[in-house]
């Protein structure tokens, strides 16, 4: 990359992290009222958690990596049950950590 790509890449990256933020300052308030973008931001954290979720998984291509699959999927569970019964995000994703590595360790 040249020196000027990076500088464009820079200012790219900048105006994407930072217009979402200012954006809300300068449009009138009615439209953001508005149920679909209010609807919008309810699900967004939603659909961002699902999508982190469903890369996070490694699908088997061999007989040997289902393993790895099944304690990811078990691990997956135990989160979400964790995070119903005790309502506390901090100790469920460590949970969940402790939780995939002791089943891989076990099985493997």
């Amino acid at each position: 990359m040249t020196d000027w790509e990076m500088m464009l890449m820079l200012v790219a990256l900048t105006l994407g992290t930072q217009l979402p933020r200012f954006i809300p300052q300068v449009l009138p308030k009615t439209l953001l009222a508005h149920p679909i973008l209010q609807k919008l931001n309810k699900m967004l954290p939603l659909v961002i958690m699902l999508l982190l979720v469903l890369t996070s998984l490694s699908l088997p291509t061999a007989t040997h990596d289902y393993s790895r699959f099944f304690a990811q999927i078990v691990s997956l569970v135990a989160v979400v049950l964790s995070y119903k019964w005790l309502n506390n995000i901090l100790l469920s994703v460590t949970l969940g950590i402790l939780n995939v590595n002791l089943l891989l360790w076990i099985i493997g």
